[in-house]
């Protein structure tokens, strides 16, 4: 549950990383979500790597549509979702925080092979939070012990070639919250698998830290520079037999590593009247998932913004709270004063049930008409009865801008009846 004190509100951030090895969803997820929690996080960013990469599309994934059926009864709404062949990342926002989260982008980088087919490399979500920019990047970097330096270059890779509309904010690293997680694939240096198990039972983390590659690259200034990670206080989460808690018995033995992590930066000075902080509440894995050979990692965030009455919502709608099904209805709407609104033509108003999974959830649409301040009364659109005819029971409006497909206004609960 966010919560307001002075200039600034508090929102926690779940964020999730899973190399799920081409599995299907099959496992019990209560754990993987944080479900048991009262009140949950505010905000999921759910990172998986190795997906298969046959399903069509981000919103189509069995794995996305799994996560749609868990979070969406529970008042959380898909903002967006991107997938490149295997990586996948989904982010979701309490509905009754969606109007505070705008300017929603999504961007790929492929790495592996040369750069043209996408099986490592980086995909990202950046969405302006009450006025505070954020993104999430979820990368799957090169693989093998020897490897370091093609990871950094995959690193470099997704940095150098992630561009933004938003000029101010147009690089990955320009935003004021960034999160990276994901299947990093950083190694442990000189120890064989034996070693490394005899440390993990005896619970010596702190020698393992100090021949984790990324730690070592990250001390010389090699990669992540500014950026922060929890400690590694948990075994490592790679490479398991699946079904089992137990490490690689193939004949290759491989060493385990902490290939999967969640790192963070924070520009803490991008404001005058209030100053930014993500604040680390939990960093750990669960080990009792054994779909894969790898183990989720996932952190807990308290991320400071600004109030949300800073940035109410552009467009104020004005509708009848009983529809009757078959029949043509007006909406009114109107811009709100001194908003920044740049209404297009191009713009549309979709009619949603009020159980929506994410914005493409819609049951029809009508165009937008151009909006301006100085029109105190708004302009009219008509929903034809013919796509109504269909419906019953509890429903939305929402005016979505062609602009990055933003939600700059939803309605109050009607209802359609027959």
């Amino acid at each position: 549950m966010c919560t307001m004190s002075g200039e600034t509100k508090t929102y926690r951030l779940k964020l999730v990383t899973w190399n799920v090895g081409d599995e299907e969803p099959l496992a019990d997820f209560t754990d993987l979500l944080d479900l048991k929690t009262d009140p949950l996080p505010d905000i999921y960013g759910i990172g998986l790597q190795e997906v298969v990469s046959g399903e069509y599309g981000a919103y189509k994934s069995s794995w996305t549509a799994l996560f749609n059926d868990i979070l969406a009864p529970k008042g959380f709404c898909l903002l967006k979702a991107v997938k490149m062949q295997g990586l996948l990342l989904v982010v979701y926002i309490k509905k009754e925080d969606l109007l505070c989260a705008t300017h929603v982008e999504s961007e790929i980088s492929r790495a592996g092979m040369g750069g043209w087919w996408g099986n490592k490399g980086g995909v990202s979500i950046r969405f302006d939070l009450n006025g505070v920019n954020v993104i999430i990047v979820n990368a799957h970097l090169a693989a093998h012990r020897h490897n370091s330096a093609e990871r950094i270059e995959d690193f470099l890779t997704v940095l150098d070639t992630q561009k933004f509309r938003d000029k101010d904010v147009d690089h990955i690293l320009d935003h004021d919250y960034v999160f990276w997680i994901g299947d990093l694939n950083f190694r442990i240096d000189d120890l064989t698998q034996e070693e490394v198990q005899n440390l993990i039972e005896k619970k010596d983390f702190e020698t393992l830290r100090k021949k984790d590659q990324l730690i070592k690259c990250r001390e010389e200034g090699l990669i992540f520079c500014d950026f922060e990670e929890g400690q590694l206080d948990f075994p490592p989460t790679y490479k398991f037999d699946k079904g089992t808690d137990t490490y690689d018995s193939s004949i290759k033995r491989r060493v385990p590593a902490w290939c999967d992590r969640i790192l963070w930066q924070v520009h803490d000075d991008a404001f005058e009247k209030i100053t930014i902080a993500a604040e680390l509440l939990e960093y750990k894995s669960l080990p009792f998932y054994v779909l894969s050979d790898h183990k989720p990692v996932v952190a807990t965030f308290k991320l400071k913004v600004f109030p949300c009455q800073k940035f109410p919502a552009p467009v104020i709608f004005d509708v009848e709270k009983c529809w009757k099904a078959g029949q043509n209805v007006v909406v009114r709407y109107k811009m709100r004063k001194n908003s920044e609104l740049m209404s297009s033509s191009r713009d549309w108003i979709g009619l949603y049930k009020d159980d929506f999974k994410h914005l493409n959830d819609y049951v029809t649409y009508v165009w937008a008409r151009e909006l301006a301040e100085g029109c105190p009364e708004g302009v009219e659109v008509t929903f034809s009865g013919r796509y109504l005819s269909g419906c019953r029971g509890s429903y939305r409006v929402a005016y979505i801008s062609n602009y990055k497909d933003t939600l700059l206004g939803l309605s109050e609960e009607f209802q359609i009846v027959s």
